[in-house]
């Protein structure tokens, strides 16, 4: 009992994460991005304060397009277990989160914004299915 608790904690402590983007957006809601952008008040300078240089931006119809993004993975504890005892081919677990806020702007004024999230979990080999 008590050698599969510390086994727990290992393989928690284990878990690889990667992340990339905009760390700004890591934790936000859609909530909170209404609080803060406001379609027909907010500037292009406001922006660039509250999240910094978008990581796109494109041009259309005259309104410019700027799209921000924060992305994470993380692999199981397990998964890198396998790894380090050569199980490997058993396959692994993972989770990936990304959060991405779009907003229109039309001469320096926010137009439109909108901001989605999105959690997926995925496998390969045996543990695809578990």
């Amino acid at each position: 009992m008590m050698k599969t608790a510390v086994l727990a904690v290992v393989l928690g402590c284990l878990s690889a994460c990667s992340s990339a983007g905009n760390a700004s957006l890591k934790s936000v809601t859609a909530a909170d991005i209404d609080r803060s952008i406001r379609d027909g008040v907010t500037t292009s300078s406001q922006l660039r304060q509250l999240y910094g240089e978008p990581s796109e931006t494109s041009f259309e119809n005259g309104n410019e397009q700027w799209v921000y993004v924060y992305s994470s993975t993380r692999q199981d504890g397990l998964s890198m277990v396998q790894d380090v005892v050569g199980l490997g081919v058993l396959g692994t677990r993972d989770s990936a989160k990304s959060n991405i806020l779009k907003v229109t702007l039309h001469k320096d004024i926010v137009v439109h914004h909108s901001f989605t999230t999105s959690q997926n979990t995925g496998g390969s080999g045996l543990r695809q299915q578990s």
